[in-house]
């Protein structure tokens, strides 16, 4: 077991990372033509939700599912995953993003080394660094796509209106609008 798995059992992190994981990794997995036609969109109870343009496609690629469920399970080092939905939604798959489109700013990487420089290992400390700014990047991308920050929480998410489907669901929406 490596030290990045010791610490995200310590904390209970480790089943959420690999819940996780299983989406990360559905591009790597599916391969690049795939890749193209779908978007990893939800992982839940054992079920890794797969978007798709049309109906044909997910049930051409619900014949491949046994075979992706064995990929994904191998790379992610545990049989997580026990089921695929492919679904049909309205989406336009994005291109792949260009070099310069995620580029981050030197503050950024000063904001990453300010909020770490508490972890006293060297090796935890850059791991948390590059972690943050691969996140801060990630959102970077998405709001230049087109989405846009939560007005109660912060997180960048796509869909409508200007509050997550999280604050949404948690109610936190309706509580901040009655005051």
């Amino acid at each position: 077991m490596n030290w990045v798995e010791t610490v995200l059992r310590k904390n209970n992190l480790w089943e959420d990372y690999c819940y996780q994981q299983t989406l990360l990794l559905w591009d790597k997995v599916c391969g690049k033509r795939i890749a193209t036609l779908t978007r990893a969109q939800r992982f839940s109870k054992g079920t890794l939700w797969i978007e798709v343009p049309s109906p044909s496609i997910a049930q051409d690629l619900s014949l491949l599912s046994d075979e992706y469920i064995k990929r994904i399970n191998k790379l992610v080092g545990k049989d997580i995953v026990k089921r695929i939905r492919f679904v049909p939604g309205r989406f336009t798959r994005t291109q792949p993003v260009s070099k310069n489109l995620g580029r981050l700013l030197a503050s950024d990487r000063a904001e990453a080394h300010t909020l770490f420089a508490q972890v006293a290992d060297p090796g935890l400390r850059e791991l948390f660094e590059r972690f943050y700014l691969t996140v801060r990047k990630r959102e970077e991308v998405q709001l230049r796509r087109g989405a846009k920050r939560c007005s109660c929480c912060g997180v960048v998410f796509s869909g409508e209106g200007d509050i997550c489907p999280g604050c949404r669901f948690a109610g936190i929406a309706d509580s901040s609008s009655a005051d």
